[in-house]
Parts: structure tokens; C-alpha cells; sequence
């Protein structure tokens, strides 16, 4: 399973040493990113590419509200909690409708800041939807894939192919045994059909998710 990783942006540098500190004594499997305002932020968001953010509001440079505003004009799926003082409650108002996972107000105390990190952790694995890379999951309740927040666009022999494979996730399935899930045993076996339908799937989903094995067979990988 992949290491979580958490970027914690606040701009008071005794209280993110302290957090990130604790954080990282208390949870050893999170990996920490810290930026001092939002704008320096964002840069580590893009570079990072973290699982969970914390960050203050109010900072120099880019705010913390502008910094979140900016990520969810791109990804709507990544868990963002703020820690808010009361002077901020404007900020925090707006934030809100931004689909945050949580807010606290300052100061926060370390009972606080340990059950919203557990919490928030927590709220990955219970995601309803199967993630193929971070920004790309499929919603198996109305059979959509979703790329960037958008929908992606399969075929009908696409999607049963998708679905197959979802079933399998992990697991080698021959040539056959995907053809005979799309076709339903209707049409007669072409290792040509099944080869031309999984080269169209894969250009529509994030580059190494289907992997081609040895002597014949492919397996999903799923992000994790």
C-alpha cells in the first residue's frame, strides 16, 4: 500500500514544526511536506501531489483559502482541512463550500489534531469509489469512470472490458476470458478484438494500469 502523504501549510513556524513533529511521531506511515503560505503551497500540492492537506487561512503571499480555490479547479477529491482562528470566519465560511473533510478552529490542542488526522485518514479507505490513479477512479453505483473530474467517454465494449477487469482487479485474466465477458459467448473468439479494444481502454486510462503479462493475460492495477 502506498505511504499517505500530508502537506501542512502555516505560516507561523512554531506551531507547523510542533504539528508536523507530532504528526510524524504519532502516525510513522504519513509522509509530511511542509509550506510556509499558500502560494508555496500550491507549488508543493503540484509537485507532491499529497493525499491530505492542513492548512491555516490566513497567510502571507496567497491565503489559504485562494491557495484551496485554485486546487479545486482541479481536483475535487483530495481531503482538505483547515484549522481556522475566529478572526477568519469570512475565509472559513467561503472554505466551507469549497468541500472540505474538516475545520477546527485555533488554537488546537494535540487531542484535537491526533482525531482529525486519524479521522481524515481514515475517510481514504472508505471511499465508495475505485481510484485508478489520484485523479482518475471509476463509480461503480452508475458504471462512470471520471478523469480530472470529468467524465471520460467509453464505449459500451469498453466499459464491460473496464468492469472486467475491475472484478479481477489484481488478478492475471487470459484473452479469452475477457473477450467471452464483453461478447457474452455471442461472437466467436478473436484474440484480434480483444487486443484492439484493451489498446483503445488504455489510452483513456492513466498510463501502466493495464499490464500485459507473459505468455498471455493482462491485470488492473488500482491505486492504493
Amino acid at each position: 500500500m502506498k505511504k499517505i502523504k500530508l502537506l501542512y501549510v502555516e505560516d507561523e513556524t512554531t506551531i507547523r514544526k510542533n504539528h508536523t513533529f507530532y504528526i510524524q511521531n504519532n502516525f510513522p506511515d504519513i509522509e509530511i511536506y511542509e509550506a510556509e503560505d499558500g502560494e508555496k503551497g500550491l507549488l508543493a500540492y503540484k509537485k507532491h501531489q499529497p493525499d491530505i492537506i492542513i492548512t491555516d487561512l490566513s497567510m502571507p503571499n496567497m491565503c489559504g483559502l485562494e491557495m484551496i480555490e485554485s486546487i479545486r479547479e482541479t481536483d475535487n477529491e483530495i481531503k482538505i482541512v483547515v484549522f481556522s482562528a475566529h478572526s477568519d470566519q469570512e475565509k472559513l465560511l467561503r472554505a466551507i463550500k469549497l468541500n472540505l473533510t474538516d475545520y477546527k478552529i485555533k488554537p488546537i490542542k494535540r487531542a484535537i489534531l491526533f482525531e482529525t488526522v486519524t479521522t481524515t485518514v481514515a475517510s481514504l479507505h472508505d471511499s465508495k469509489y475505485i481510484y485508478l490513479s489520484k485523479n482518475c477512479y471509476f463509480d461503480p453505483k452508475i458504471k462512470q469512470l471520471f478523469v480530472d473530474s470529468e467524465k471520460a467517454k467509453l464505449t459500451n465494449n469498453e466499459m464491460l472490458l473496464l468492469e472486467a477487469l475491475l472484478l479481477e482487479a489484481g488478478k492475471v485474466l487470459s484473452p479469452i476470458e475477457l473477450f467471452n465477458h464483453v461478447w457474452d459467448y455471442e461472437k466467436e473468439y478473436s484474440l484480434d478484438s480483444i487486443r484492439t479494444l484493451i489498446k483503445k481502454l488504455r489510452k483513456k486510462l492513466p498510463p501502466g494500469t493495464i499490464e500485459n503479462i507473459y505468455g498471455g493475460g493482462y491485470k488492473l492495477h488500482i491505486y492504493t
